[in-house]
C-alpha cells in the first residue's frame, strides 16, 4: 500500500457520498424487490492474503469483471484478487477498505456502479470479516435502467492506442481536469464516434468517490 502522503493529498477535495441520488435519472432509486435470493446472490471471498477463496459466476456478472469472465471460475482460486482489479488507485482504495473492516471486525457497505453496455446498474457491495483475517464480499442490484448500447462499454469491442480515465464507482469519464461525466454525456462532449476503434478505459476513481470512500468506516462493535 502507498503511504499515507497519497492520503493526505485526496482529503484537498470535498467528500460527495456514492449514491444513486448523485447519478442521472434515477426515478425510484433504491429497490428492494431486485434483491437477489440466497442461491443467486454474488459472493467473493479472500483469504488475509487478499487470495480468492470462492467466488460465483454470480459476482463476475454482478462487477462486469471481464478478466474473471475469461476464464473457468475453478482457475482463480488462489490467485490474488488483484490480479482481476485494474488500476493501482482503485486496488490502494479497495485496501484501505479491507484493512478498516478486518481492523475493527464489522462490516461496511459500498454502493457503486457496475454499468454493462445497455443496462445503468447500482449496486451495494457489502464487506464483512470472516475469521482469521479473511473477507466476504456480497452484492446486492438495487437499481437498474436500460439504455441503448454503448460501443465504448462493450469489452469486445476493438481499442486504440488511447486511453479516458474512468471511474470504477460511479462509471463516469473525466473529460478536463476534475471534470466528469455520464459515459453518453462524455461521447457528446469527446466527439467520439463509433468507428473502427475507441479508446480504451483505465480504471481509476474520481474526486468525488475517492473522497467518500476514505470517509467510509465500519461502526466499532462493543
Amino acid at each position: 500500500m502507498r503511504g499515507q502522503s497519497g492520503l493526505a493529498s485526496w482529503l484537498a477535495f470535498d467528500p460527495v457520498p456514492i449514491m444513486p441520488q448523485n447519478f442521472r435519472q434515477l426515478p425510484s432509486a433504491w429497490n428492494p424487490s431486485m434483491i437477489l435470493s440466497a442461491d443467486q446472490r454474488p459472493e467473493l471471498t479472500i483469504d488475509a492474503r487478499d487470495r480468492i477463496a470462492s467466488v460465483n459466476g454470480a459476482w463476475v456478472d454482478a462487477t462486469s469483471c471481464d478478466s474473471l469472465r475469461d476464464q473457468c471460475l475453478d482457475a482463480a482460486i488462489d490467485r490474488p484478487l488483484w490480479d482481476f482489479i485494474q488500476g493501482a488507485q482503485v486496488r490502494q482504495l479497495w485496501e484501505i477498505l479491507f484493512e478498516r473492516v478486518r481492523a475493527v471486525g464489522a462490516p461496511i457497505f459500498i454502493p457503486m456502479r457496475a454499468d454493462t453496455p445497455s443496462l445503468r446498474r447500482v449496486w451495494d457491495i457489502e464487506l464483512h470479516p470472516l475469521p482469521e483475517r479473511g473477507l466476504q464480499l456480497v452484492a446486492h442490484c438495487v437499481w437498474t435502467e436500460s439504455r441503448p448500447a454503448l460501443a465504448l462499454l462493450d469489452p469486445a469491442f476493438p481499442r486504440n492506442d488511447l486511453s479516458l480515465p474512468y471511474c470504477a464507482w460511479c462509471n463516469r469519464i473525466q473529460i478536463r481536469i476534475g471534470v466528469w461525466e455520464e459515459v453518453e454525456d462524455a461521447q457528446l462532449t469527446l466527439h467520439l464516434d463509433v468507428s473502427e476503434s475507441l479508446p480504451s478505459l483505465k480504471r481509476m476513481a474520481c474526486n468525488s468517490c475517492k473522497q467518500s470512500l476514505l470517509k467510509t468506516f465500519p461502526a466499532r462493535v462493543a
